[in-house]
């Protein structure tokens, strides 16, 4: 997993590339969960992700709440057919913001 910011003042853009699961979780979840401490709005882009596991699905209900919490947004774009289908069997869908 690789992860890249683009820093947009009061919006942060996380570019999520390659697998996110077991493994690769905690270091995720590190970064991510830094990031909605910064961001008003935190941008996850999922362009690049080729996998989500449930470790990943565990950190994205986590970093959603944070930032509902404090009133900030976030926001998933760029989720290919596979990811989508997994926040929809979840219920993941009708919660996050998918764009």
């Amino acid at each position: 997993m690789d992860i890249k910011l683009v820093d947009k003042g009061e919006t942060g853009e996380l570019l999520l590339i390659g697998r996110l699961d077991s493994v690769t979780a905690p270091e995720t979840e590190d970064i991510v969960m830094q990031m909605t401490d910064r961001y008003g709005t935190l941008i996850l882009n999922m362009e690049q992700l080729d996998y989500l596991s449930s470790a990943g699905l565990r950190i994205l209900k986590k970093a959603h709440v944070a930032m509902k919490k404090k009133g900030g947004e976030l926001i998933l774009t760029n989720v290919n057919d596979m990811i989508q289908e997994v926040f929809e069997m979840t219920g993941f869908a009708g919660i996050l913001t998918i764009q």
